[in-house]
């Protein structure tokens, strides 16, 4: 990052900074509410406290916000507080895969997935500091929601194939979703090489069994045909000559 770019970013953060503490003298508030004519400045608020939370703010910064009396938290948790969030929630549900769109806005388990998914983004950009990923790892974190659904969906094939011999599931009853899962996986094929390799580890048959039923159909026509076609030549080849009259 060039220094000429650095100093246009920090001049930017003082002038937020600056109209931070002219709001407090003005409206006797910490800091602004949304709605209230000040957007910019609340958005630049929120900014800086996700910043701080994720542990990426410049500690220069949370120095000066923190001499004005900033205040880090609203309604909002530390980091070790959605921690332990997760594993309340994971003893609950058995899962750490905290839906967005199953919970209603504004209650916990909607803001917990949100902050699950920043988690998620800051990892993807490199910028989740290394103490962070590790403590989230500690408690099985999913880090890449597709990885996660495709290795449960492998465990369930491997529990069917073990018990019934092969891959041809069902999908209805209690199979339903995971025979729709390879139903879809033979009709569409997957993109992640990984992927493709763990089913092909397993012997997993990439046709269905009506495509395998149409093709052994086909063969044995053709098998059917060239048997015909061999007698009929032998019988040809049996048979005399007649003798002209």
């Amino acid at each position: 990052m060039s220094s000429t770019y650095q100093d246009h970013q920090d001049k930017k953060w003082k002038t937020h900074f600056d109209e931070l503490i002219r709001y407090q003298k003005e409206t006797g508030e910490k800091y602004p509410k949304p709605n209230t004519g000040w957007n910019s400045l609340y958005n630049w608020v929120k900014n800086q406290r996700r910043q701080y939370r994720s542990g990426v703010l410049k500690p220069l910064r949370s120095d000066l916000l923190s001499s004005i009396d900033f205040p880090w938290r609203t309604d909002n948790m530390t980091f070790e507080e959605r921690v332990k969030q997760m594993l309340a929630y994971k003893k609950k549900h058995n899962t750490l895969h905290v839906s967005q769109v199953a919970y209603g806005k504004g209650s916990e388990n909607h803001k917990l997935s949100r902050w699950v998914n920043e988690m998620r983004r800051l990892y993807n950009e490199n910028r989740l500091p290394l103490d962070r990923i590790q403590r989230l790892n500690a408690i099985g974190f999913i880090w890449n929601m597709e990885d996660e659904l495709f290795s449960k969906n492998l465990a369930k094939l491997k529990r069917f194939h073990k018990k019934h011999r092969h891959f041809d599931i069902p999908q209805t009853g209690k199979t339903k979703k995971l025979g729709s899962w390879v139903a879809q996986v033979r009709s569409r094929g997957l993109v992640k090489k990984h992927h493709i390799q763990a089913l092909n580890e397993i012997g997993f048959i990439w046709e269905g069994k009506y495509k395998r039923r149409n093709a052994a159909r086909k063969v044995m026509q053709e098998v059917d045909m060239k048997n015909y076609l061999t007698k009929k030549k032998k019988k040809s080849v049996s048979e005399p000559a007649e003798k002209p009259g």
